[in-house]
């Protein structure tokens, strides 16, 4: 059994640990929190052995494994630098680093440790990933490739009246890209590998925010077209198109709702499972990353290298749409 802690007590915390109960391969060691009222609350609601607010005590302490992060963008990097130093394995929700620089340096750290240190991902670990892979096989040599991920956002509103969002703060380093539009990079690097070219438009709010954007990779045969929004619904969903078929994609953030279009007729592969049943993969392969490296250490090896080529590949969109980032001296 993995002893877990956790850092962050939001929805997706809730999410990811009743991904971890399928699992039947973790302990709920140690909820953490900056308020101890919430930190109390949140680990008898979700059934942890004890909770604090001292995040060094957290990492310091023998009795703990691992530790899932799921924080601002902002804090990823030095709160999973803390973990690591104190031989913890990490698995910290998306994005890992605010860039790939900062992924190479920890994941040296956890190398020179013999510790696992992963990007909390689900489609690259979820059933629908063999369903999807399985479907391009039959759709012959593919010619366009279009990704799409636009979700309007709940709080959006309270944005336009001059509230403060987390999620549209670029001093906490996030905006659409780093929410939703990694997403669509993760896919069509996962199933097409990395791009000859990239190149990329977003459009901004005032404070910088990139709301929406676009991003076209460029590969030997065909053209990926990347889109993504926080600020309007898309109806039509992602398609890879082929000249004996078409794969359409409901979901490309979970692999999820998988039809194939083939000789004039549609051909459902897969429905939506339960989110905590799509967040069962990555929880599972951290585990077994985690009590059985020998046996993973190679689809290890080839998470941390498609994890590197996203976040190279984030770099490179966050260059072409001029996206940046007020990022701050933070505290842990």
């Amino acid at each position: 059994m993995v002893r877990l802690a956790t850092v962050g007590t939001s929805a997706i915390t809730e999410k990811f640990l009743a991904a971890c109960r399928l699992t039947g391969k973790y302990n709920f060691h140690t909820a953490f929190s900056r308020s101890r009222e919430n930190g109390e609350r949140f680990a008898r609601a979700q059934g942890f052995e004890h909770f604090s607010d001292d995040l060094r005590a957290v990492a310091e302490n023998p009795e703990i494994d691992a530790v899932y992060i799921a924080t601002p963008n902002v804090f990823h990097y030095e709160q999973s630098k803390l973990f690591l130093k104190n031989g913890k394995h990490v698995i910290c929700e998306k994005p890992i680093t605010t860039d790939c620089q900062k992924y190479d340096e920890l994941l040296c750290l956890a190398n020179q440790k013999g510790l696992i240190y992963t990007e909390a991902i689900m489609s690259r670990h979820c059933a629908g990933r063999a369903v999807l892979l399985d479907a391009l096989k039959q759709i012959g040599r593919i010619s366009q490739v279009r990704i799409d991920f636009c979700q309007l956002s709940s709080r959006y509103e309270k944005f336009k009246n001059g509230e403060h969002v987390n999620i549209f703060d670029m001093s906490l380093a996030a905006g659409t890209l780093m929410d939703l539009g990694v997403y669509c990079v993760y896919a069509a690097l996962d199933l097409f590998g990395k791009p000859d070219t990239v190149s990329a438009a977003a459009a901004f709010a005032d404070n910088g925010a990139d709301l929406s954007g676009g991003a076209v990779l460029g590969y030997n045969d065909f053209t990926a077209v990347l889109s993504y929004s926080k600020i309007g619904q898309s109806k039509t969903g992602s398609e890879i198109v082929g000249d004996k078929g078409v794969v359409k994609i409901g979901s490309i953030s979970q692999y999820a709702d998988i039809s194939l279009m083939k000789d004039g007729k549609e051909i459902p592969l897969l429905g939506i499972p339960e989110r905590a049943e799509i967040m069962r993969g990555e929880a599972e392969k951290f585990a077994d990353y985690i009590e059985n490296n020998d046996a993973f250490s190679d689809d290890y090896k080839s998470v941390c290298e498609l994890t590197r080529n996203v976040h190279t590949c984030m770099d490179l969109i966050k260059q072409s749409a001029n996206i940046k980032y007020t990022i701050k001296e933070c505290s842990l």
